[in-house]
């Protein structure tokens, strides 16, 4: 993974923010919670960027491309207002890559991408990232601990998606940089509301069960945005988790467990046709630190 200066500074900058954040709220405030996640899943799905009268391919997101799996790297900031409500922040960054070799000429973004050379794919750290924020409502719980929880909020998306290989042809000489040609989803991205669940239930000697759902979609809209016409733009976000945690008394909690997502987003104008549809199910690891 290469992250350029200027990037590693962006990503240790909004770090600080949320830790200086945390430090700096009073004392006798409602508790607070910081998470960093990891994550690695085996992706499915396709991509397909139409460029006025040129057609894409409609690329796999797997193996045919030779993306063998996808990384996550998140943080959460929670705010519990009280013991029944809480406010939550989530930053997510995710990378798809991988290079193989087709034997049929790829058309992406308007660019004519050779056969039988290298096609790499690429949505990198910082160019493929989402911002999620949810207001949490506790529904039910238990003297024994256990809750269920209803949330509501929103999912706004930031993705750019790079192809590189021997170009043949391109319909505009601005769609191409050097060998490689990107669209860029967030130019016309609207945020998509969200609504979720949220289930614990503790076990013994310091263990619980966890699970949460979260999903929203965007019907067709019109993005305000115009590109060769207006874009209206169609977008699903949905992510299940099942997993166990362990609690220690100085705040720390580590979770293990299994996780699957979907994110479909559609934009079409006169002047482009943008579709992707991307699963993932793999295994996440996260630590949690509550003060």
């Amino acid at each position: 993974m290469k992250i350029s200066a200027a990037g590693f500074f962006n990503l240790s900058a909004c770090l600080a923010g949320l830790v200086l954040t945390a430090v700096s709220f009073p004392a006798d405030a409602a508790p607070w919670q910081l998470q960093i996640d990891l994550a690695r899943g085996v992706p499915g799905g396709f991509i397909q960027v139409r460029e006025n009268n040129v057609s894409g391919t409609a690329l796999p997101l797997g193996p045919a491309l030779g993306i063998d799996y996808v990384q996550h790297l998140s943080f959460d900031a929670i705010d519990e207002i009280n013991r029944g409500r809480a406010l939550l922040l989530n930053v997510d960054f995710s990378r798809v890559y991988g290079e193989t070799l087709r034997p049929m000429p790829v058309y992406f973004n308007g660019v004519q991408l050779a056969a039988n050379n290298p096609l790499t794919t690429n949505a990198s750290w910082l160019n493929n990232w989402q911002l999620t924020a949810l207001y949490r409502q506790r529904l039910l719980g238990s003297t024994t601990g256990a809750r269920f929880d209803g949330e509501i909020g929103f999912t706004y998306v930031g993705l750019t998606y790079s192809l590189q290989g021997h170009p043949s042809g391109a319909a505009s000489p601005s769609e191409l940089s050097g060998s490689r040609t990107s669209e860029d989803f967030i130019t016309q991205e609207l945020p998509v509301p969200q609504l979720g669940l949220h289930f614990r239930y503790p076990l013994p000697a310091s263990w619980e069960v966890e699970a949460d759902f979260l999903g929203g979609h965007l019907p067709r809209l019109y993005s305000l945005r115009n590109e060769g016409g207006k874009v209206y733009v169609t977008q699903t976000n949905q992510e299940a988790r099942l997993g166990v945690a362990y609690h220690w008394e100085n705040g720390m909690q580590l979770g293990l467990g299994w996780y699957s997502r979907y994110f479909m987003q559609n934009e079409q104008s006169a002047e482009d046709g943008n579709y992707i549809q991307l699963t993932e199910h793999g295994l996440y690891l996260n630590l949690r630190y509550r003060f």
